[in-house]
């Protein structure tokens, strides 16, 4: 049973739409858990999470993160592009698992600055966002 609740942990990270700023949060277990399964399926692939659904598409380029349809959270560019998504959030999670300070939420803004060749000008700004540790 366990094995399952692994496999589904990337459901409980959760997109959210805010007068136009995009954040992606979650628990540091289904942070990676999204990471992974990403990383595993850089083709089109949608992953449904609360609030809506990633997706991801392996393409040429720079990383361009967009919305489509209102809801999907994606992601497209060269892959060496789509690992600043993959990192980031093993990055976030890494954060907050080892932080001592709890005051702050741990997160990592991704967002195009001029003379940035790794994500495309057109990119929307993403924070991804880690909640603190579930206790055991």
């Amino acid at each position: 049973m366990r094995d399952n609740a692994l496999m589904d942990d990337h459901r409980r990270c959760r997109l959210s739409v805010d007068d136009g700023e995009l954040e992606l949060a979650g628990p540091p277990a289904a942070l990676r858990a999204l990471g992974r399964l990403l990383r595993q399926h850089p083709e089109a692939f949608p992953v449904p999470i609360t609030g809506g659904v990633v997706s991801q598409e392996a393409t040429t380029g720079p990383l361009l993160v967009r919305m489509q349809d209102g809801t999907t959270l994606h992601f497209s560019g060269g892959r060496e592009y789509l690992d600043i998504i993959w990192d980031a959030l093993d990055g976030v999670a890494q954060q907050a698992e080892t932080a001592d300070d709890r005051a702050v939420n741990r997160h990592q803004h991704l967002e195009y600055l001029p003379g940035d060749h790794y994500r495309s000008p057109d990119s929307v700004p993403l924070v991804i966002v880690a909640d603190w540790p579930d206790t055991p």
